[in-house]
């Protein structure tokens, strides 16, 4: 046999290969924004207790609605994560199906959930917090962040790791909870000024606790379970709840296409059985089950949904752009205003200069009104699609405005007096 054909048979066997964990006999297909680790052993006690095999498809939240949007893509049953967003766009699009009877949300709970409880169902929840490292905090002798403002003080320049709204669903629910907590302005400031300590972006929201793991960073903003997951393994790692933590509930889904929707039902009862809600507050997954409300009622904040909604696509885009392309130019940027505040003579000219610098380095390119302009959301509609040539336009503009004001932020720092 020549080499030419033995390749080609080769390839013939390879694409004949079933693809691993796509038996022909699946029973059920799960789609989920959750890592491997937690999620694998919830669905094993599954598969093994109904004898067939159960296809777990692990995808972020953009990539999921690609995936249940596009026909080509193989069909998937049940839709497990703690997108709010996510399930707000599959249902309006009509990619979800009744669910039927199954459980009432605890009253405590229902204002942290999504209003479609026909279609949604809560089996647990989770709160966000700071995850740190205590070794790295005490070698750079930083204290132990309790807040956000905490994150956006000068020690922890280059210390900080997050992900962003556009690859989390989790960090989008985060820098909402930042917006709506401290007002527009007040809030974007913030998130300028923590953008400035960041020592990079997470491409996704678990990165963020093995890098504070793996001694990269110092701190950064994660939900519980992942630093509860880490500290199993590092007695190093420490976690607070914010004051005022989002409360986040695991949501499930049956879709409108699912070809295994009694055996979905089936896995919906298992996750709300005292089996299924032990497996979930189990350490490898280390969720708040339903009949713990403690975590929900210590905290007074809510997140306004319809707001969350509406502006959705327009707060991933403008985080794109005034933080995530802005990096480099925003870290260099802080450090030189952190180093020129701590330097510079105590004149009212340089205060003055100072605060214009400030402000410059502080400011996103629209209001909080034009954030919630239907004309602007109608530009962003197809963000997590395909960009049009207007929304291309409008986010290349805000780019170039903060680029600007950063540059000129800077300007101003060189001209300060110093001793």
């Amino acid at each position: 046999m020549t080499q030419k054909k033995l390749l080609a048979l080769l390839l013939m066997l390879w694409l004949s290969w079933p693809i691993t964990g796509q038996a022909k006999d699946n029973c059920l297909v799960i789609l989920t924004s959750f890592s491997e680790l937690p999620f694998k052993g919830l669905v094993d006690k599954f598969s093994a207790r109904e004898q067939c095999e159960v296809r777990v498809i692990y995808r972020r939240t953009l990539p999921a609605i690609r995936l249940l949007t596009d026909g080509n893509q193989p069909k998937v049953d049940l839709v497990v994560s703690s997108s709010p967003t996510l399930f707000q766009t599959l249902h309006q699009q009509k990619l979800l199906a009744p669910l039927g009877k199954l459980s009432d949300v605890p009253s405590w709970l229902a204002p942290h959930s999504l209003p479609a409880s026909d279609y949604v169902l809560p089996v647990a929840y989770s709160g966000i917090g700071l995850m740190f490292n205590r070794d790295y905090l005490d070698k750079h002798k930083l204290p132990q962040p309790r807040s956000w403002q905490d994150l956006a003080q000068p020690g922890f320049n280059g210390h900080v790791m997050m992900s962003s709204p556009s690859h989390s669903g989790t960090t989008h629910m985060m820098v909402e909870n930042i917006l709506q907590s401290e007002g527009w302005d007040e809030g974007w400031a913030l998130l300028m000024r923590i953008g400035g300590n960041l020592a990079s972006l997470s491409a996704r929201s678990f990165g963020v606790s093995d890098a504070i793991s793996r001694g990269l960073v110092g701190a950064g903003p994660v939900i519980d379970n992942y630093a509860s997951a880490a500290q199993r393994h590092f007695e190093y790692v420490g976690f607070s709840y914010l004051p005022d933590t989002v409360i986040l509930p695991t949501y499930c889904g049956l879709t409108a296409k699912a070809a295994h929707a009694d055996k979905a039902r089936q896995f919906l009862n298992f996750l709300l059985s005292a089996e299924g809600q032990a497996i979930l507050t189990e350490p490898e997954f280390a969720k708040t089950p339903l009949n713990d409300d403690k975590l929900a009622h210590s905290t007074d904040f809510v997140i306004e949904k319809q707001q969350l909604f509406l502006r959705n696509n327009v707060i991933k885009a403008l985080f794109e752009q005034a933080i995530s392309q802005q990096l480099p130019k925003l870290r260099y940027t802080w450090l030189a205003i952190i180093k020129a505040q701590g330097a510079m003579k105590n004149t009212l000219k340089n205060h003055e200069v100072l605060t214009q610098a400030i402000a410059l380095a502080s400011q996103v390119p629209i209001s909080e009104a034009e954030a919630m302009s239907p004309d602007l959301q109608a530009v962003f509609a197809d963000y997590e699609q395909q960009p049009s040539a207007q929304m291309e336009r409008t986010m290349q503009d805000w780019r170039m405005q903060v680029a600007q004001q950063l540059e000129q932020a800077m300007a101003l720092v060189r001209t300060l007096e110093y001793p």
